[in-house]
């Protein structure tokens, strides 16, 4: 990606408004993380062994998994982030259920429409899609405790397929990411101001080094059953072009 391009320059400054946000916060505040407890069980927080809730959603993404060199790149910032960390209360994603998401077809309180998903599925099988280049360049954090890496498609192919959907599928939800970014997990208390100062060090250390050219082969539907695809169904699998 050209770092001066207009894609890339408008998707880093969306990224950096809401990362920005936390910037004068000596810590986290438990109003904001309310947004992030939500996604686990309540007794597994009381237990501090943060588990995923069941839910029912339709979603179209990549990764789950990506390649294995990814993998281990991230295990390596993982182990950067539990040192920090520590005994705070916090969940990262398993490695090999990252991903990167076009669309959502159904959230988890949307009525189930099984046309929605047959629509996008049939547009999804007939779309011209080659593989192609993900920029990881950025990791960050927000007030709500959610940790992301910040990419770009080079070739704008997430952002083109997720027009093609949003245009072509009859009630599709209207809440969809403007972004192409990889959600890495979430802090899900106060960790204090030494912790919360550490943690912006490391991330600002992480982002000092991070460039990673992620290869995208492949697009899946997915059945998600509990969140952060700790348990899901693979409904299409499309192979790109490579």
């Amino acid at each position: 990606m050209v770092p001066n391009s207009s894609h890339y320059i408008a998707l880093k400054k969306s990224y950096e408004k809401v990362g920005n946000e936390i910037n004068n916060q000596d810590d986290f505040f438990n109003d904001d993380l309310l947004n992030s407890r939500k996604f686990f069980s309540k007794k597994s927080l009381q237990e501090r062994n943060p588990i995923p809730i069941d839910v029912n959603v339709f979603a179209i993404l990549s990764g789950i998994s990506f390649e294995n060199n990814f993998l281990d790149f991230i295990g390596e910032i993982y182990q950067r982030i539990n040192f920090v960390l520590s005994d705070a209360l916090y969940y990262l994603v398993k490695e090999e259920n990252l991903g990167v998401e076009y669309a959502v077809l159904k959230w988890p309180n949307d009525s189930q429409d099984n046309k929605v998903v047959e629509t996008a599925k049939n547009i999804m099988k007939n779309y011209s899609f080659d593989a192609f280049k993900l920029k990881i360049f950025g990791i960050q954090m927000h007030k709500d405790g959610c940790i992301v890496l910040k990419a770009v498609d080079e070739r704008k192919e997430i952002f083109r397929f997720r027009e093609s959907i949003v245009s072509n599928v009859k009630d599709i939800p209207k809440k969809q990411s403007s972004w192409a970014h990889i959600p890495l997990g979430r802090i899900l208390e106060p960790i204090g101001a030494d912790k919360m100062n550490k943690l912006k060090k490391l991330l600002l250390d992480i982002n000092s080094y991070l460039n990673y050219d992620l290869l995208i082969k492949e697009v899946h539907l997915v059945h998600e059953k509990k969140w952060y695809m700790e348990e899901k169904d693979y409904l299409l699998t499309k192979n790109l072009r490579y």
